[in-house]
């Protein structure tokens, strides 16, 4: 299948893949598994220009013929301990109808040519502990859940905006019940 199946890198002035990057961002969000919340409109309207300006981001488009079927946003990070660095998988996702089929390995391979080009020591990403599928995926291409020595690390957050929370995120829970409670 992944034959047909071709991963670029994205050039966000060109109307047509941010086109796509917003079209496939919105169906990202709308999958259950991701809260299944439309884009809002801020969102929207910011989210392309915000990609643009970050120095640091890389962003990859998968087609099979013409179609779009996936996406991944990274970021360009540091690692301190190996003073090198290193490339952070933000967002990835693949169409419903195009899971299973390779498209997810492929998008994985070109971020980690793109990773090795860029002379990073490694490659992050967050997933759910409950998405499976994604979580199986992962494994088979060489990730696995960081420690330290034998210690788990667990990815922690603190919102700085008042933003959409992820309707998913028990933070997100707490949020809202604080900011229902202080009538904000």
């Amino acid at each position: 299948m992944t034959s047909r199946v071709s991963i670029i890198s994205a050039d966000l002035a060109d109307p047509k893949h941010a086109s796509v990057i917003l079209e496939m961002f919105d169906l990202y969000m709308r999958d259950p598994m991701e809260g299944g919340i439309a884009m809002p409109p801020e969102v929207r309207r910011n989210l392309i220009a915000g990609l643009r300006a970050h120095p640091a981001c890389h962003v990859f488009i998968a087609y099979h013929s013409t179609a779009p079927v996936g996406f991944a946003i990274c970021f360009l990070g540091f690692s301190t301990f190996n003073a090198r660095p290193l490339l952070n998988i933000h967002d990835i996702s693949v169409t419903p109808a195009m899971r299973g089929r390779g498209v997810g390995r492929a998008i994985l391979e070109k971020v980690e040519a793109t990773a090795r080009k860029l002379k990073c020591c490694r490659m992050t990403l967050e997933v759910r502990e409950d998405n499976h599928v994604a979580r199986g995926l992962y494994r088979k291409f060489g990730f696995a859940q960081s420690t330290i020595g034998t210690v788990k690390q667990e990815f922690w957050v603190k919102p700085l905006t008042r933003t959409r929370a992820h309707p998913t995120s028990p933070t997100a829970a707490s949020a809202s019940a604080s900011t229902a409670k202080a009538g904000t």
